[in-house]
């Protein structure tokens, strides 16, 4: 079979989501599956390499054993473009993935390949999608965000480059769709689709439980200090509130999965009683400015579960870094991955994928 190659429009459009469910749903069709992310971006020291983090993600949820720099070949590590530009050699970089692919594809019926972004990312070390799609002889799929004008006009760029290159791409899917608007969306996409050329394979709702990060990242990306409630920090964080009003009126603004930012130096005995006497227990408060909190407040707050994170930032710089953040699928988030899976299977025929690999349609 050929290679099923994974691309987007842009990047954090889902390209994980629908990967994690393409894999499964082919599984289930009795497919020996093997999964490749010839060229990532964001990697981790894995078993002594760099490998990309997606990579990591798939080996573990789906207990690949293939060697992990063939299921991700190419790190671009700092310096790794501009060195590329000033002594330009693409033979190398190809040997190296056709290589990998050829093990893989010894090992497994089927390899799902996870591209980077829209066909055109990796173009300035001449490893773009459409040139790695090219080189594999695969068949693309190209993900998009919901809507309509955008969503046409971003698959159109992308299906150019694509069809320059002499890929065969089997058609588009629309991710993040609201429920509200789905039937009126995915009939205007359909139409405006078989106009550019190519086809509808199937739409995604949006699910934004599967953007929930839980605590832990949180922690981590505003490089926090856990000062308690380390058993909570699974906790899921489905809406930010900074505590910027007075602690009475903080309250109205709690709900369900909560994540509450306040400058360090405002928790007192007010804000901490509103906090713990919510009807919606908040999912963790961060505590900005590097002020940390009085002991009895720090172990009335423990003693709730609460996780409490100091960081040394500012509130506004916490928050903002914090809403402009893309949290990944982990090999831990068992529900998002099982989530992921659903909506694939609801939303796309995975068995006429695999026989347009087999050289069907």
């Amino acid at each position: 079979m050929k290679p099923l190659y994974v691309s987007a429009t842009k990047q954090d459009t889902g390209k994980t989501t629908l990967t994690l469910g393409l894999v499964q749903a082919l599984m289930d069709l009795g497919h020996d599956v093997g999964y490749m992310k010839p060229v990532g971006q964001r990697y981790v020291d894995f078993e002594g390499e760099h490998i990309d983090e997606d990579a990591v993600l798939a080996r573990q949820v789906f207990g690949l054993t293939d060697p992990p720099g063939d299921m991700s070949t190419i790190a671009i590590e700092r310096g790794f473009t501009a060195d590329y530009i000033f002594h330009r050699d693409p033979v190398p970089l190809e040997r190296r993935i056709l290589d990998s692919l050829g093990r893989l594809r010894a090992r497994h019926d089927v390899v799902v390949v996870e591209g980077t972004g829209h066909a055109g990312v990796g173009s300035c070390f001449d490893l773009s999608n459409a040139r790695v799609a090219q080189l594999f002889g695969a068949k693309v799929i190209i993900l998009t965000a919901g809507g309509i004008g955008r969503a046409i006009d971003e698959i159109a760029l992308s299906l150019h480059l694509f069809r320059e290159h002499g890929v065969d791409v089997l058609g588009a899917i629309l991710n993040k769709t609201y429920v509200e608007k789905f039937d009126k969306v995915t009939a205007a996409v359909r139409q405006g689709l078989e106009n550019i050329g190519t086809r509808l394979l199937g739409a995604l709702p949006y699910e934004p439980a599967l953007l929930y990060p839980r605590m832990e990242q949180v922690a981590g990306e505003v490089r926090g200090r856990v000062l308690s409630g380390s058993d909570a920090l699974a906790n899921r964080v489905a809406r930010i509130v900074v505590a910027a009003m007075a602690p009475d009126h903080v309250g109205r603004y709690l709900e369900r999965e909560t994540l509450v930012i306040a400058p360090g130096d405002r928790l007192d005995d007010t804000l901490a009683a509103v906090l713990l006497g919510s009807k919606h227990p908040v999912s963790g408060l961060i505590l900005s400015g590097g002020f940390e909190p009085k002991s009895s407040l720090r172990a009335l707050l423990g003693e709730a579960g609460i996780p409490v994170v100091l960081s040394e930032e500012d509130t506004y710089s916490v928050a903002s870094r914090l809403s402009e953040m893309h949290f990944k699928i982990r090999t831990q988030d068992a529900d998002k991955i099982a989530t992921a899976q659903r909506l694939v299977r609801e939303a796309l025929d995975v068995r006429a994928l695999a026989d347009a690999l087999a050289g069907g349609d």
